[in-house]
């Protein structure tokens, strides 16, 4: 456990990542350069039937959201109104798997924690004042819901400080609804993003594929002026001073052969997607050492849509 807290540590300075992790920064909550753009009233994905939705709140430290939600796509609207860093990582427990089972495993380590959960995805770290959407493909279960972001100056995780949360998915007795229309198609794999290199400004509609073996996320932080993919890399190796990005959202841990989708208002400027999960085939180094990381830019025209 004590790997997994470290991991937690190192990566949520920049964005939650979503799963826990043996080596993810930590959060630097008092050190964003700017709030991260707010993504709300983002008109609805096209769909031939409404998805669910999903409003969850993030605060210092607890979720503000509802008790149960029907399978099938969820759109997940999170937004921070505390002043840290949150996400919201969504695990469906194994089948016969209790909470207590679940919290108890936690205690022992990532691995005996991660065998009992499926990783089906949620929405990646934000700053204060942040909002970002995700929709998530939701089987009927029981599911628990945190956040594994935590400070420097306690290395205490935010789901041991409350951020924790059970939801109910229920079998629908509707018509399957019809995932999103996406704008774009972003696969992921071990360890690289095939993702262009510029976007359009605007509203964008990303579907994200996990092709390879291992979970994998699709985090997404803007970068500050002058500052490139290279810059994140040395300050996750050696975290001081302010980031040179601020953390806006994106998809956290999905399964291999999972699908999700991004949605999200993009402005002119440098990003960068990134995964922090840790490979236990690489001894616990972050997908982003292996090489996904991946800066992009958004300008009035996108050349290689």
């Amino acid at each position: 456990m004590k790997k997994l807290l470290i991991s937690l540590v190192l990566m949520i300075v920049i964005l939650a990542a979503c799963s826990p992790a043996v080596e993810k920064v930590a959060p630097a909550a008092q050190q964003e350069p700017t709030k991260a753009p707010a993504v709300t009233d983002i008109p609805l994905a096209e769909t031939t039937e409404p998805v669910s939705e999903m409003t969850i709140d993030a605060a210092d430290y607890a979720y503000t959201t509802v008790d149960s939600v029907s399978a099938g796509w969820v759109r997940v609207k999170l937004t921070n109104s505390g002043s840290e860093p949150h996400h919201v990582q969504f695990f469906r427990l194994n089948d016969g798997v209790t909470m207590e089972q679940f919290q108890e495993a936690l205690k022992q380590g990532e691995g005996p924690a991660l065998a009992l959960v499926k990783h089906m995805g949620g929405v990646g770290a934000l700053a204060p004042s942040g909002s970002a959407q995700a929709v998530l493909d939701l089987t009927a279960g029981n599911y628990v819901i945190l956040c594994f972001i935590s400070l420097p100056s306690d290395h205490i995780p935010h789901l041991a400080k409350g951020m924790i949360k059970t939801l109910t998915v229920m079998d629908s007795s509707r018509s399957a609804l019809t995932e999103p229309t996406a704008t774009l198609t972003v696969t992921m794999k071990d360890f690289t993003f095939d993702l262009p290199e510029s976007l359009p400004v605007g509203q964008s509609v990303i579907k994200v594929i996990n092709e390879g073996p291992e979970p994998h996320e699709f985090n997404l932080m803007q970068l500050a002026e002058g500052k490139t993919a290279a810059d994140v890399v040395q300050f996750l190796a050696h975290p001081d001073g302010p980031p040179p990005f601020v953390a806006i959202g994106g998809i956290n841990g999905l399964e291999p052969g999972s699908v999700g989708y991004v949605e999200f208002d993009f402005k002119p400027g440098n990003y960068v997607a990134i995964c922090n999960i840790p490979s236990p085939k690489a001894e616990g180094h972050q997908h982003f050492s292996l090489g996904m990381i991946k800066e992009f830019s958004v300008g009035e025209v996108a050349e290689d849509m």
